[in-house]
């Protein structure tokens, strides 16, 4: 569960009172965003996960956590009784994670990003 946010694209949903519970789940090799509407439907990407092989350039690029790369593969948007519609998404980079306890994490993104996340 997205707790925070300094993405503008994520707040939009939220200042707009578009979504209210938006999650990010990472799983094994998989990163999905999912930001489900608040009058039905919903939109979501998903993508791949990779640890950098370098381990020097870990080092090097990431001052505190775990360096995370990640490239979006699928976008969907459900417009309910409109239709559901797949497109090319858009987005790649890194992000670093720090693991606060089991429950929390925060991520720093290549686009200075910051998140707050609740698993």
């Amino acid at each position: 569960l997205l707790l925070w946010t300094t993405e503008k694209e994520i707040n939009l949903f939220i200042d707009w009172n578009i979504s209210g519970q938006i999650t990010q789940t990472l799983d094994n090799e998989v990163l999905e965003n999912n930001i489900p509407f608040q009058k039905g439907g919903s939109f979501g990407v998903r993508g791949k996960l990779s640890i950098p092989e370098d381990d020097d350039e870990i080092i090097k690029t990431s001052s505190q956590g775990l360096r995370t790369e990640f490239e979006f593969e699928v976008a969907s948007l459900d417009l309910g009784k409109w239709g559901k519609y797949s497109f090319p998404p858009v987005g790649k980079g890194w992000f670093d994670t720090v693991y606060l306890d089991e429950n929390f994490r925060i991520d720093l993104n290549s686009r200075n990003d910051i998140l707050i996340c609740e698993s």
